[in-house]
């Protein structure tokens, strides 16, 4: 990783500038036990414990970084009124550094490159005009001197090259994406190779189709539009978060079907609601049917397992997983695609479905080291 630099330079935002508007409204949802991270660097942690004492007895490590529990329910410092009584009675400056970032308070270091990404889960973020701009953030990232809570680092065998092909990579990406949102093909080209889209979505529709007897289809402009925002953090938390589908190297085609199926899913999420689809909603979508969006995007390769002890589930209805983990063992010579073994398997959609989202830890093992 190298020494830490509090200088932001080579910044990536995962998010359009100006465009995602955020306005606390009380509500809470980010103060309720996630833990308070304190510029402890830059000196946060005396200035707390001496106006407040009584967080001494909370405080902990985590790794390299002092942090303070707070209750599940509601941090010790939430008032009644759903505002920050350390913010109010003390000033924003004293404000908890991790707290004074938030939603903008993802950001991770690899070598001198800097990725600040937002957390789309808990705030409820809107998009418009006027939004926060990467200048205000980066300021604000400049203020605080702990590199546990402005310098994350990814792990990285060469950080700097990496650091470097991965801004580039999805810089570009990203400017394609926003320069036409809710423009699907713009989208899969900026990912993928703009050709192989019709060929794509027809595995989509063979893949939906056979596990949940419905075809593949596009959400509505809205939700489209709302995906194309959210796509690069997406796909950034898939490459360096921990469910590591696949080694980052060979991650881009299946990242991209990914991306596709997540497109269908959320057009059934839309039936289902009567209306689009938001930021926060897409997004637990993404993170809830991630198994199912794997298994999609591997549709047409072949999933082989060695012969030897299997780890199956403890609830197994039908034996599905296991049949399938079979399956996958029989399969060695005959390299049939994941598409033909899953239309093999017995049961309706709903023991598919479940079966599938079971058998993830399976169809992973059954596409490494092909």
């Amino acid at each position: 990783m190298g020494a830490y630099s509090r200088a932001v330079e080579h910044v990536y935002f995962t998010w359009p500038d100006r465009r995602f508007r955020y306005e606390c409204r009380g509500c809470g949802a980010c103060c309720k036990g996630h833990g308070i991270g304190l510029d402890v660097t830059g000196g946060q942690l005396v200035q707390l414990v001496a106006r407040r004492p009584a967080i001494t007895a909370f405080l902990r490590r985590r790794g390299e970084a002092i942090t303070a529990f707070n209750p599940r329910d509601r941090c010790w410092f939430l008032a009644e009124d759903g505002l920050c009584r350390v913010e109010v009675e003390d000033g924003r400056a004293a404000k908890p550094a991790s707290c004074r970032l938030f939603p903008f308070n993802r950001v991770f270091r690899i070598g001198r490159y800097t990725i600040v990404d937002y957390n789309s889960v808990i705030c409820p973020l809107t998009v418009g005009d006027g939004g926060i701009t990467h200048a205000e953030i980066a300021a604000e990232i400049a203020t605080i001197a702990d590199p546990t809570v402005v310098g994350t680092p990814l792990a990285a065998r060469d950080a700097e090259a990496e650091g470097r092909a991965f801004v580039e990579a999805e810089r570009a990406i990203t400017m394609a994406i926003f320069a036409a949102p809710g423009d699907a093909r713009a989208a899969w080209g900026a990912q993928a190779d703009a050709a192989a889209l019709d060929h794509e979505r027809a595995a989509a529709t063979a893949a939906f189709t056979t596990i949940l007897g419905t075809p593949w289809q596009l959400p509505s402009a809205a939700t489209l539009t709302a995906a194309s925002w959210l796509t690069p953090s997406l796909r950034f938390n898939e490459l360096y978060g921990p469910r590591q589908y696949a080694p980052r190297s060979g991650m881009a085609p299946v990242l991209a079907r990914m991306w596709l199926a997540w497109l269908g899913f959320a057009a059934l999420g839309e039936q289902l609601a009567g209306r689009a689809l938001g930021l926060q909603e897409l997004t637990t979508l993404w993170s809830e049917q991630a198994p199912l969006m794997h298994a999609i995007a591997r549709w047409t390769e072949a999933p082989v397992l060695k012969p030897g002890p299997i780890d199956l589930p403890g609830v197994d209805p039908q034996h599905l997983v296991r049949s399938l983990a079979q399956a996958f063992v029989d399969n060695r010579k005959a390299r049939k695609p994941l598409g033909d073994l899953v239309g093999a398997m017995a049961g309706d959609p709903t023991a598919r479905v479940t079966a599938l989202k079971t058998a993830e830890a399976i169809l992973r093992a059954g596409f490494a080291g092909r």
